[in-house]
């Protein structure tokens, strides 16, 4: 289907839901690298339904019909969601085009009893990089074995996913991703992939093979500088050279693709904190200039390192300085750092801030 008549469809049902709806609890599954199965990746590893240290993959019907994953359900299909309330509120991540594209073949009950549609597939925490916003590179390797994961799932889930989300560490430099790209390429080749990356690796001839055998969905770009001493702290121990270099590799490689017919959106994701508040204008050009979704994300955990714990002073600084530097288009994509920012203003204040942003984006 096309995208044009994609939206449309999504735009069809969601008038029938709830305007808080999120259809990630009725389509997809994360598996973390400690064992514990979630359903959103934006609630990560702080938010298990399950663990499949203690069962398999065979098992995913009863962990996925848990309480807890029934409950998220229930809230999101009343209209009152509080487990995600944060993430309605702010991020919107609710009404994002890459969660509800598989809104048309979802199943809208509480209790699930259809296949899952989408596999955030976490196995590993390998990464190249130790950055301090992060812990994911602290969790175990291995847990994911032939006997409770990759031989049932290649009876039980593979062969019916309609999307793969690699999330985990950096999933280019783990041996469990192409291995992924093997068996699943085998049993389901229409199924569509989707990866994010610090693109702190090279795409090499051999790198490329394994993409090729794939329908490439999306692949997000996670950058958080520009600035050489920033991106040194905050990617440790990465090289921004580097990462440039490897992105004008990846941006070769979608152009090739898109002479094939088989294009992929690539997406520039900024992790919006204390230490890069100020680089969000460059950032965002940068991504319109070589075609890149652009996606804002307002870092909260670890408070310290968040715009969020500025004073109330800094705040209106940071407000200003956005509301001078940025058109009404580029208000709008930093959406879901604008209005924490505002929320946390005095009445005056936010009042204030709320109808100039009304007034700039028209």
């Amino acid at each position: 289907m096309k995208k044009e008549s994609l939206i449309d469809e999504i735009i069809k049902i969601r008038k029938t839901l709830p305007k808080a709806f999120c259809p990630m609890p009725f389509t997809t599954i994360i598996l973390e690298p400690d064992g514990k199965v979630g359903i959103c990746r934006n609630k990560g590893n702080d938010f298990p339904i399950g663990n499949l240290s203690f069962q398999n993959i065979d098992e995913i019907w009863d962990i996925r019909n848990s309480p807890k994953a029934r409950q998220w359900r229930k809230e999101f299909l009343e209209g009152n969601p509080q487990i995600c309330r944060e993430e309605v509120q702010h991020r919107k991540c609710n009404l994002d085009f890459h969660f509800n594209d598989l809104l048309p073949q979802a199943e809208l009950k509480e209790e699930q009893t259809t296949k899952i549609l989408r596999l955030t597939a976490n196995l590993n925490g390998r990464c190249n990089m130790q950055c301090p916003f992060c812990t994911i590179w602290t969790l175990p390797n291995g847990n994911y074995t032939d006997k409770n994961f990759w031989e049932p799932a290649k009876v039980s889930l593979f062969p019916f996913l309609k999307q793969i989300d690699m999330l985990s560490g950096e999933p280019f430099i783990q041996a469990d991703t192409y291995k992924l790209i093997d068996v699943v390429s085998e049993i389901n080749p229409d199924c569509a992939w989707i990866f994010t990356t610090n693109m702190y690796w090279t795409l090499t001839e051999k790198v490329e093979k394994k993409l090729d055998k794939i329908v490439i969905k999306n692949i997000s770009v996670s950058i958080d500088s520009f600035q050489k001493e920033v991106y040194a702290k905050l990617r440790y121990p990465g090289k921004l050279e580097v990462t440039l270099k490897n992105l004008d590799g990846m941006l070769a490689y979608r152009k090739k693709r898109k002479s094939q017919g088989r294009d992929f959106t690539l997406s520039f994701n900024f992790l919006v904190q204390k230490e890069n508040y100020k680089e969000l204008p460059e950032i965002l050009r940068f991504a319109k200039k070589n075609a890149m979704e652009f996606v804002a994300i307002l870092l909260t955990i670890p408070s310290e390192l968040s715009i969020l714990s500025f004073s109330i002073e800094e705040r209106r600084a940071i407000l200003d300085y956005y509301l001078e530097s940025l058109t009404s288009e580029e208000l709008f994509k930093i959406n879901p750092v604008l209005m924490p920012l505002v929320e946390g203003m005095e009445k005056i204040d936010k009042v204030n801030y709320l109808s100039r942003l009304v007034a700039l984006k028209g």
